[in-house]
This record gives C-alpha cells, sequence and structure tokens, in this order.
C-alpha cells in the first residue's frame, strides 16, 4: 500500500483577519483523509466484515470507519419517496440492540426480493403509526400481506391495507404441525418410561427423525440394518417396516401419526378443501391436547387458504433475515440499531453514494 502525507496551507487576510485552508480535490473540506480511502471504507462496510477488520484494511481508526458509516445516513431512502408493493412480505428478526423491544421489524417485496423497510420495534402500537404515514394510494396498493401466525400482523390489514388478503407463511404451518406430533411422542416417550418400557422408550426417542419423515420419502424396498431393532432371526428391515414397529410401541402414538401425516399430505398437495375437513373431523380417541394444537390452524383458515392457492411466501425475507444474522455475528453485534440498519440498506444495494 502506498501512503502519502498531505500538509495543507492555511491563509490569514490582515484586511478581515478571516482565516481559510487551501482545498484540492483528493480531499473533502473539513476532512482528514482521502475521497479515495473514503470510497473503499464504503465499499468494506458493504461487506460482511467487522467495523474493527475494516479500519485495520484502510489504515484508519475505527472512530473514522463509524464516522464514514453515520455519514451514509442521509442517503437512506427518504420519506416522501415511500413505496409499498402489490404483495408485502413481514416478518421480525433479534437485532439485540439498546432498544426497548430486542426484536426489530422487516418488510420486504414478496415478489421481487427487495427490501422496504427496518424498523426498530415489531409491537403493532409502534407499526400502526408508521405505516399510516404512507399515502394513501401505496398503502390500499397493497394485495397480499404474508406473515407468520403472530396475531399482531393480522391487524396490519384491518387498520392499514384494507384491500389486502392474509397469507400465512408455509413454513410456518408445517413447523406448527410437527411441533404438535413430536411434543406428544415426547409425552408418550415419558409415558412408557413410567410404564416399565424404558427399551420401547428409548427407540421412540432415538428415531423420532423418521416419524417426521415424508412418507412419500420413505423406503419400502431396501433392506438394511437398524441399530435399535438387532435380531438375530430377523436381521434387516426397511425403513417402512422399522417405522412400524416404532408405532406398535403405542396405540395413540400410531393413530396421532397417521392423522399428522394426512394433514401433510393434503397441504403438500394444495388441497385446502381436505385439509380443513381433515382438522373439523379429528377422532375423540386423539390425544386431547395434540389435538387442541393442531386444531387451533382453524382461526387461520383464510391465511393458510390463501396460502395453499397463491404461489407466495416468506422465503425470500427469511433469506434476509438469516444475512443480518451473518452480518451481526461478523460485527461483533450492533450497539446502535441506527448503524445496524445503515449496513443492512447498504449491503442490500440500496444506498447509492456519489464520491
Amino acid at each position: 500500500m502506498v501512503s502519502m502525507k498531505l500538509s495543507k496551507q492555511r491563509y490569514r487576510c490582515y484586511n478581515c483577519n478571516t482565516h481559510w485552508t487551501s482545498q484540492i480535490d483528493l480531499v473533502q473540506p473539513s476532512h482528514n483523509i482521502s475521497r479515495i480511502i473514503e470510497a473503499k471504507v464504503i465499499e468494506l462496510i458493504a461487506e460482511r466484515i467487522s467495523l474493527k477488520l475494516i479500519a485495520k484494511l484502510c489504515s484508519v481508526s475505527i472512530s473514522k470507519v463509524i464516522q464514514v458509516l453515520k455519514s451514509l445516513e442521509t442517503y437512506l431512502p427518504k420519506e416522501e419517496n415511500r413505496w409499498l408493493p402489490e404483495v408485502l412480505m413481514v416478518d421480525e428478526f433479534r437485532s439485540h440492540t439498546a432498544s426497548e423491544d430486542s426484536m426489530s421489524f422487516i418488510c420486504a417485496d414478496g415478489e421481487s426480493g427487495r427490501l422496504v423497510e427496518i424498523l426498530e420495534s415489531r409491537k403493532i402500537n409502534y407499526l400502526i403509526p408508521h405505516f399510516s404515514r404512507y399515502p394513501d394510494e401505496e398503502r390500499f396498493r397493497v394485495k397480499f400481506l404474508v406473515t407468520d401466525m403472530n396475531a399482531a400482523y393480522f391487524q396490519l390489514v384491518k387498520d392499514i391495507f384494507p384491500n389486502a388478503e392474509l397469507i400465512i407463511d408455509h413454513s410456518h404451518i408445517v413447523k406448527h404441525l410437527n411441533e404438535a406430533f413430536n411434543s406428544f411422542r415426547v409425552r408418550e416417550v415419558k409415558r412408557l418410561k413410567v410404564s416399565g418400557k424404558k427399551r420401547e422408550a428409548s427407540k421412540l426417542k432415538k428415531n423420532w427423525r423418521f416419524l417426521l419423515k415424508n412418507r412419500l420419502d420413505i423406503n419400502i424396498s431396501e433392506y438394511k440394518k437398524w441399530p435399535s431393532f438387532r435380531s438375530n432371526k430377523y436381521p434387516y428391515l426397511t425403513e417402512q417396516m422399522m417405522i412400524d414397529r416404532l408405532l406398535g410401541f403405542s396405540e395413540p402414538l400410531k393413530l396421532a401419526y397417521d392423522y399428522f401425516h394426512d394433514l401433510l399430505d393434503s397441504f403438500r398437495r394444495k388441497e385446502y378443501e381436505r385439509f380443513f375437513e381433515l382438522l373439523n373431523t379429528l377422532p375423540d380417541e386423539l390425544d386431547e391436547e395434540f389435538k387442541g394444537q393442531v386444531q387451533n390452524l382453524i382461526r387461520y383458515q383464510e391465511g393458510i387458504t390463501n396460502a395453499l392457492i397463491h404461489p407466495y411466501s416468506n422465503g425470500k425475507i427469511e433469506a434476509k433475515n438469516t444475512h443480518i444474522k451473518t452480518l451481526k455475528r461478523v460485527s461483533y453485534g450492533f450497539k446502535s440499531f441506527s448503524n445496524m440498519r445503515i449496513r443492512i440498506f447498504l449491503t442490500e444495494g440500496l444506498i447509492e453514494v456519489n464520491h
């Protein structure tokens, strides 16, 4: 790296007793590093590396890097340029800032994936005043609001986006079903232990992932040895045979398994009528807690139905959350929400700086 030390000449007017400094294009007025170095700092800030490393690479202090970062706030999207897409994805992420609410709000375009806004709080009494400042034509443009099962966001459809339909993200529906079945399996394992069937309980505990596997992906033809089912007489089993033996340890678990996968199959095939028919006709023999958890999805019928009709999900915004987690990790967290917001917009390519 080539370094150049520049001395600035100062002048004094003896008539009016004023002072001024000579200027060159290489350095901005009132700055002490060159435009080229500042441009390099900005370029590196857009990468997912720590500010300390940026300072080291550019041979400047970390306080100078932070100063350059703060100067980019003027390039953030202005209020008069606010816009909203037809498909609005909303989610939250843990910001770990000094703010009272550690969970921040993020929204993006459901079709292009472009970041729309990041807000310090996800609370509804913070979001409604913010979005109320958008022009009516922007708010009325939103046709779909894609979200998780956070009921607070549903209020946005009623109060802010009157023309929007609610869509529940696919992954959260599948996750809800998986957690309901898995929690019931854990209770059955504990029940088997109490009843003296520790060996069966151990096998259910070790092989739980097979019970969540898509039934269409279960191997029914390849025979192999399974550590949990060692037998001199029948040493080889298919994957389906092994799962059948697991379910044979508990009749209530087998019944829950069948309905759990019937629901997942109808969801994957986008058969929303069949999906809610199953939910509304679950038998009384099912475990009450499992049944209650699963039937909780009936509350979200509109959002789930729209999710199976329309091709939108929160996949793009979940990817952005992953990028934000990476940025937080390499930056050792953010104390300032403002600094974090600037870096996120910069890494997303939404800040254009004229050097």
